[in-house]
């Protein structure tokens, strides 16, 4: 119940202040029947039907015998339960008495509260009083008597809002002989899909300003994107990043097993994101990847010079052929249906890389580049990987090729350089210096020609085996086969998961408002955000973001619309008192059902044409 009074005041404040809300007893009405599902009324009036008469297909196919008025009552019902946002028990509330409430609030006892009490208390009324109240509020404020009163000012049509009739309202609480100059507030609320909307507010001290400014107003494009509604075109994306979250996952569950439990580490260590290869493919892709020559053009374009929009830049990356053969490879590997399977794979590559002339030389800069380059060059043995090495290998991979797509549709797109894009994420802190890479493989490709450790060719094998612990100098250890670090992947898939939502949004303003103007700065924007550390990528998730545009990036689009929610609040003193006046309207009723019955009367006289759902805040404070 403190949720649906929580999110009343919120729609009625401009700015809803922390405050202390508490709720006086209500009274909850026996409702059930009220709120039953139409299903279940459908259920319970043909439970004397026999399943017979269910069943009879007999009459004519061209006469209708449904009853068009029953259909369309149904089909209303559906669409309320569907967008009704109220929990069952929010809606079980029903307010109190207005008489009843103002009484509590003029009780002794309640106005000895301590003095140094802060915050408010609100009351649910019923609305059947001649003024439709549904709120009282009362403000604890040392030094002044601040109340407030909600009320239902019914349907109105949209044009009939206007500024004059508004400040007439507004005047007639203070002091006729005073002359007080009047503050409004104005903000528009433009609903451009369910998901996105667009809110220009600004403020004027005109005796009738106007209820629409969209030339030196400020813009707030608000949008939030789920996760599971990705567009066709990044959901591929998506899907890797889901397989990189599950990687590393399954790396730090099989790392937190117990080192004693050697059974249960075994049956830990598995690999679940490939729908299978067969080996022989497997094997002539790794050799088609080692030995192809790679191409020189990143993307294949069709007009060389020509710029394309983002949605045709993303489609590009996703077709486009690579190059590099690590990134080649992360698109085979990750294709394998176990662990078994994914640790033969990079043995075969390994061979294949010892064996072969090796055409594609990786340039990718990660730790199975060093081993396919040093293990082709002859400077180190064949690798022997075990433990999660392989899970780490494709994980570290598979990360470096995704932030490549990201960037290259950043850049092709003009949205944003790639090395802007970089200087605004995490994927630099190891590339920017060669020489800090990675230290350990350069140690031990330099220890590999000393005299002490000539005869021995290191590699993990030789660290993991029974007795390995000996070789305490860390520049006699040999190869790392991979380099785990669970913070700074954990960075990296915030960032990655930053990133595509950034691109999701993105494409949903081009999609539905086609500002490419705003790119750069809307992208700026968003990745200025902190990234969100999640332990697994829901479904469920949703991305929520405010963006300040400008007034002429907008005006095109909304220019002769009404806003879908209009707020306009007027504050005015004088030596006695100080008013405030909250005037809000709604294309959709923003109350549950129980507590709006004054609109139910009003709702069968509702027109074709656009209409306002009124409520009025008031609040005044008496200076002592």
């Amino acid at each position: 119940m403190v949720n649906l009074i929580h999110s009343f005041i919120r729609s009625l404040h401009p700015i809803y202040p922390r405050l202390l809300v508490r709720m006086i007893m209500l009274d909850r009405s026996k409702i059930a029947n009220a709120y039953a599902s139409q299903s279940n009324i459908l259920l319970k009036n043909n439970e004397g039907v026999s399943k017979a008469v269910d069943m009879d297909l007999t009459g004519s196919p061209l006469k209708d015998d449904c009853v068009v008025e029953a259909i369309e009552d149904i089909s209303l019902n559906i669409r309320i339960d569907v967008a009704n946002p109220w929990l069952m028990q929010e809606e079980c509330h029903k307010g109190i008495n207005v008489e009843k409430a103002r009484a509590i609030i003029c009780k002794e006892e309640f106005q000895s509260v301590d003095p140094e009490a802060t915050g408010s208390i609100w009351i649910l009324c019923n609305g059947a009083d001649a003024e439709k109240t549904l709120m009282l509020q009362y403000d604890f404020s040392p030094g002044c008597f601040n109340r407030g009163i909600v009320t239902c000012q019914g349907i109105i049509p949209t044009f009939e809002v206007n500024t004059q009739s508004l400040m007439r309202q507004h005047l007639a609480l203070i002091t006729r002989s005073t002359t007080a100059q009047v503050e409004t507030y104005i903000e528009n609320t433009y609903q451009i899909k369910p998901h996105i909307s667009v809110r220009c507010s600004w403020s004027s001290t005109a005796a009738s300003p106007s209820l629409v400014d969209l030339t030196s107003c400020d813009v707030t494009l608000r949008q939030s994107f789920c996760l599971s509604s990705c567009n066709e075109l990044t959901e591929d994306f998506m899907n890797q990043l889901r397989i990189l979250t599950v990687i590393r996952n399954d790396i730090i569950a099989y790392k937190c097993i117990d080192n004693g439990d050697a059974d249960g580490r075994n049956e830990a260590l598995v690999y679940r994101c490939g729908y299978g290869i067969d080996v022989d493919e497997l094997r002539e892709n790794i050799s088609k990847a080692v030995t192809e020559i790679a191409g020189f053009g990143v993307i294949d374009t069709t007009e060389s010079g020509v710029e394309c929009d983002i949605e045709a830049v993303v489609q590009r990356v996703k077709i486009r052929r690579l190059t590099d053969l690590t990134d080649k490879l992360w698109e085979i590997l990750k294709r394998c249906s176990s662990y078994k399977d994914l640790k033969m794979a990079f043995t075969m590559l390994f061979k294949c890389a010892a064996h072969c002339n090796i055409v594609n030389t990786p340039t990718n800069k990660n730790r199975l580049a060093e081993i396919i380059t040093e293990v082709a060059n002859r400077r180190l043995a064949i690798p022997c990987l075990t433990g999660t090495e392989p899970l780490e290998l494709l994980l570290e991979i598979g990360l470096e090729k995704l932030y490549k797509d990201y960037e290259l549709i950043f850049d092709e797109s003009k949205i944003c350089s790639a090395n802007d894009l970089k200087s605004k994420s995490l994927f630099d802190l190891r590339h920017n210096d060669e020489n800090e890479a990675m230290p350990n493989v350069r140690k031990s490709l330099r220890n590999a020609v000393r005299p002490e450790v000539v005869a021995m060719r290191k590699t993990l094998l030789h660290n993991t085996a029974k007795g390995g612990n000996k070789f305490k100098d860390e520049d006699a250890v040999g190869f790392k086969n991979s380099n785990f670090d669970e913070m700074d992947t954990a960075e990296r898939l915030a960032k990655l998961l930053q990133v595509h939502c950034a691109l999701e949004h993105l494409l949903m303003i081009h999609v539905n408002l086609n500002l490419s103007n705003v790119y750069s700065e809307v992208c700026e924007q968003l990745l200025r955000k902190p990234p969100r550390f999640l332990e697994n990528i829901d479904d469920s998730l949703v991305d929520e973001i405010e963006i300040s545009l400008s007034a002429h990036d907008v005006r095109e689009h909304l220019e002769g619309k009404d806003p879908h929610v209009r707020r306009v609040s007027m504050r005015s003193k004088n030596k006695f008192r100080e008013v405030k006046s909250t005037f809000f309207y709604s294309m959709d009723n923003i109350c549950p059902q129980i507590i709006s019955e004054c609109f139910q009367s009003e709702e069968k006289e509702i027109s074709k044409e656009s209409t306002y759902y009124s409520w009025l805040y008031r609040k005044i404070k008496t200076l002592h």
